[in-house]
């Protein structure tokens, strides 16, 4: 299951202050564009909906972060438009990282394509209740739960944790318990760090 979704997902890092912006392999896929193509926002403008360019590269950090801490919505839905002409939904999640030496701020997270997705989410497979038993993965250095990867995948996709417990069955408390499990396996410092780590790892 990680690689189909692995695919359909890419990651970014923004540093504000610089204005550099690095996108993994997956994120220029998901464009159809050489890898290193994009390193500014004002090189992914172009490949914005011209509708959606404002609100898409809009990076209010503390925004972000306050948003994040209260687990309210934290993603941005908009359309891109890929080198083939072809219009695609992509969703946006972030997380605030802060160096505290210095204070310098930056934005991390990822990207997934949700083009022709229901509410919900419903193209993503259920998986099975056992809670307990690793997910095998021959090259995962880090083993995580089913249902911890499960809310992760939720949380890749925009969903807090009181929506990812109405999907899938259980009380938010639960679904905190699996995404505090899941970032302290990962060295995550949130829940949304916890995300771009497992996709930069390929379990999700």
């Amino acid at each position: 299951m990680a690689s189909s979704k692995a695919s359909a997902t890419g990651i970014w890092d923004y540093d504000a202050d610089a204005d550099i912006l690095l996108c993994d392999r997956r994120w220029h896929d998901l464009l159809r564009l050489e890898y290193g193509a994009v390193r500014r926002i004002a090189d992914f403008r172009r490949y914005i909906h011209p509708e959606d360019v404002a609100g898409a590269t809009e990076v209010d950090l503390d925004r972000i972060g306050g948003m994040i801490e209260r687990d309210e919505r934290y993603h941005n839905d908009f359309r891109v438009i890929r080198t083939d002409g072809q219009v695609r939904r992509w969703r946006s999640i972030a997380c605030l990282l802060i160096d505290p030496a210095t204070g310098h701020r930056r934005a991390a997270g990822c990207v997934t394509d949700i083009t022709g997705q229901e509410p919900f989410g419903r193209d993503y497979a259920r998986v099975p209740d056992d809670d307990d038993a690793p997910e095998q993965g021959a090259s995962a250095p880090v083993h995580l739960t089913p249902r911890e990867l499960e809310c992760l995948r939720w949380v890749s996709v925009g969903k807090t944790a009181w929506e990812t417990a109405t999907i899938i069955g259980r009380s938010s408390r639960t679904v905190e318990f699996h995404l505090i499990n899941a970032g302290r396996k990962l060295g995550a410092i949130n829940k949304v760090h916890a995300v771009v780590l497992a996709v930069r790892l390929g379990l999700i």
